[in-house]
């Protein structure tokens, strides 16, 4: 009998020693699966780590708190371009699988909106409206900044226009497009081609898609635009049509277990309806957490590990990559060409972006790069390459490691151990101690250029080998 232990190692073994980059070429399918069972893997981690479900229960809170705030604010944008029902309609239906009782919230959130009224808030008010607001929103860009292994979040101005963008112009414009839609499909003469049958059946079709369609299409554009750094296309796709797919099923299941299940009405009483929407929104937010982790691991498919997620450079490469990437944005820079934006780098380096925007905030901290003005902003020397030495690359990669690290001071000492280490930094010094860029670029010239000698003195030898 097969144990769960040894089941489970089969499946670790067949998941992650099977090697992508290898010399055997292996067929798509056979890659796609194993690339699936990796992200599946890392995803199921997170949550069973709780990694997820923490930031979920977190969201969870917060939007109790800013939703009346929230719906209030939309309500009135809304209200001045006519789509002021459409809060309720959206509402009622991202409660729907709450049956009943989602109709009941429904109607009691409306009603404390309607009653919100600036001059009656005052100021004051007003204030603590529009912070709990945003509040909200920066907790999701907290949420998504912290799966995709982003520091630095978006300054206050950056925030209020994508929150313009994405909160108001982004619903509106889908908005519009379906009153569009269903005007046209008012229309006699189309209505007329609709009794058609074929028609009639695609028409049915589209209105059981369309909802999905713009459910994967929300997600998208939010996997895309909240991370506040370069998410790929597909990625976000492949993240929002898995998190569109799970939404789904979702919400019919919970929408089942309400309909069926009347225990919970006799547990809770009258909290009942708070404690399935609760429920409810925790389940909402931890598949958009999830689709948003699928994306990460998806665009960073290659570098993959099955005990942490994403696999992490040790020091030793962590130092090589730096000094290998300043070394090609001087050579760049000296050669005339364009210089290397992050993504490109990354690529090149076979690095995941992550971990090459820590490289390169290293390397901006120590004053060896700047970032153009350009869109996207590209990589650019910041001192002439006979100024910039290894040793001080070295240095500047060291620190960034190096912020919540113990002291050297509070730990304990071997005088023989410290001997050891003395003689390591001296030989290192004394390796390191001339060593520049301009080095490194002088010892590539001089490779050219014994290259080219090379190929042309071997026609030369060609010619005088006696034939056979």
């Amino acid at each position: 009998m097969i144990s769960s232990a040894s089941l489970f190692a089969r499946l670790r073994a067949l998941i992650w020693d099977t090697p992508l980059d290898g010399g055997r070429a292996l067929p798509l399918w056979h890659v796609a699966l194993i690339e699936t069972g990796r992200i599946a893997w890392v995803v199921g981690r997170d949550i069973l780590d709780g990694r997820l479900n923490l930031r979920a229960m977190s969201l969870v809170y917060t939007t109790l708190l800013s939703l009346v705030p929230a719906l209030a604010i939309a309500f009135a944008i809304f209200r001045a371009f006519g789509f002021d029902s459409y809060v309720q309609d959206m509402l009622t239906q991202f409660l729907g699988p709450l049956g009943d009782q989602g109709s009941d919230i429904t109607r009691r959130v409306m009603e404390f909106v309607q009653r919100v009224n600036a001059n009656v808030l005052g100021t004051v008010g007003l204030v603590f409206l529009l912070y709990t607001v945003v509040s909200m929103i920066n907790k999701v860009e907290e949420a998504f900044n912290n799966i995709w292994h982003v520091q630095a979040a978006r300054t206050f101005t950056r925030q209020f226009t994508e929150v313009i963008s994405m909160g108001v112009l982004g619903p509106i414009v889908v908005l519009t497009a379906l009153s569009i839609m269903a005007g046209a499909l008012s229309h006699s003469f189309v209505g007329g081609l609709a009794n058609i049958a074929p028609i009639h059946f695609v028409l049915e079709q589209m209105n059981r898609i369309v909802p999905y369609a713009l459910l994967i299409g929300t997600f998208t554009f939010l996997y895309a635009i909240i991370p506040n750094t370069r998410v790929h296309f597909s990625a976000a796709l492949v993240g929002a049509t898995v998190a569109g797919i799970v939404w789904g099923a979702t919400g019919w299941a919970f929408a089942t277990f309400v309909v069926q299940s009347a225990q919970y009405v006799a547990i809770y009483s009258a909290f009942a309806g708070l404690v399935v929407f609760m429920i409810w929104l925790y389940a909402a937010w931890l598949i958009l957490l999830t689709g948003c982790a699928i994306a990460f691991y998806f665009q960073n498919r290659r570098h993959l590990s099955p005990a942490i997620g994403l696999a992490m450079l040790t020091p030793r490469q962590r130092n090589r990559m730096a000094v290998q990437a300043l070394l090609l944005i001087h050579e760049s820079f000296e050669k005339g060409r364009v210089p290397w934006t992050e993504a490109a780098l990354a690529r090149h380096l076979h690095l995941p972006l992550e971990g090459l925007l820590e490289i390169v905030h290293a390397l901006q901290s120590g004053g060896f790069v700047t970032l153009s003005t350009e869109k996207p902003p590209r990589l650019l020397p910041s001192r002439p390459a006979e100024l910039v030495g290894i040793t001080e690359v070295l240095a500047a990669v060291r620190r960034l490691a190096e912020p919540g690290s113990i002291a050297d001071r509070s730990l304990a000492r071997e005088p023989r151990v410290d001997a050891l280490f003395a003689r390591l930094a001296e030989s290192e010094k004394a390796v390191l101690d001339d060593a520049t860029i301009a080095t490194l670029l002088a010892d590539g010239h001089s490779a050219g250029a014994k290259e080219g000698h090379a190929a042309d003195a071997a026609p030369a030898m060609a010619t005088r080998e006696p034939p056979r």
